[in-house]
């Protein structure tokens, strides 16, 4: 695949005539996306931390705090059970730069695992857990379609806060299909899936601003999105859109939190 463009096109057509295209071209397609993306994130991840943190979210909180409540009623409740453990475990798909898997890794009920694939964002990363601020095993270094490396139903929660939204829903299993197929599996009976995501339709490059160049977006639909949870044995059990303002404009925002059946 030559380029985020090329593989835009090869996105959309199977998008528009779903199955047509093979799926050796439509999976050179995505592993483009996947490439830009991450290339994007790790040449800017100093100017893309620093314009997180100029720009605080109130929503943000709102949402994490949203997340503690219902891991921790489901637990209370006998919804999600946590056997032996003494510490339920969360997987942050798409971790960044640190930020809310340290916030989470300072509760003393979580085991925060950070899961990231952009260079920029794992130097951060392992930085926090040479000063142990993340556990040991607290860094996977991969993408988020490629969960092979752990175990099945060996985490109560996922969260993927603004990073599923950078894979394409496409034909042939792959794509965001393939990333949430993923979270199925490792995630334990009764656990939680967050997801927040751009709302919108459509796929599209979009420069939001934050110093990182145009990116690839895949928008969704509350339609969009719970059919593709549905697809994959989960039962959407709150939805809420949101709109922030930014200084480079309004994003529309679209937020489902998910129990896996």
């Amino acid at each position: 695949m030559g380029n985020l463009q090329d593989a835009m096109r090869v996105i959309e057509q199977d998008q528009a005539d779903p199955g047509v295209l093979t799926r050796d071209v439509v999976s050179a397609a995505v592993d483009e996306v996947v490439r830009a993306t991450a290339a994007a994130y790790t040449e800017q991840s100093a100017s893309y931390e620093q314009a997180r943190e100029a720009q605080p979210w109130k929503w943000d909180e709102y949402l994490t705090t949203t997340l503690l409540e219902r891991v921790r009623s489901r637990i209370a409740d006998g919804s999600l059970s946590l056997g032996a453990a003494p510490q339920w475990r969360l997987l942050d798909v798409g971790a960044g730069y640190g930020r809310d898997v340290l916030r989470f890794a300072g509760e003393p009920d979580i085991e925060a695992v950070a899961l990231e694939n952009a260079d920029g964002f794992v130097e951060y990363l392992r930085r926090a857990q040479d000063e142990g601020r993340i556990g040991p095993d607290g860094v996977l270094v991969t993408d988020m379609r490629d969960l092979g490396g752990i175990e099945d139903g060996c985490f109560h929660c996922i969260r993927n806060h603004a990073t599923l939204h950078h894979l394409p829903l496409v034909s042939h299993g792959l794509g965001a299909d393939a990333a949430v197929a993923g979270f199925r599996r490792v995630l334990a009976p009764g656990g939680v899936l967050y997801v927040l995501v751009k709302a919108g339709s459509g796929v599209n490059v979009i420069d939001t601003g934050e110093g990182l160049g145009g990116r690839f977006f895949q928008l969704f639909t509350p339609t969009l999105l719970r059919q593709l949870l549905e697809r994959h044995s989960f039962s959407i059990v709150q939805m809420e859109e949101a709109v922030e303002p930014r200084s480079s404009g309004n994003v529309d925002w679209l937020f489902a939190l998910a129990v896996a059946e």
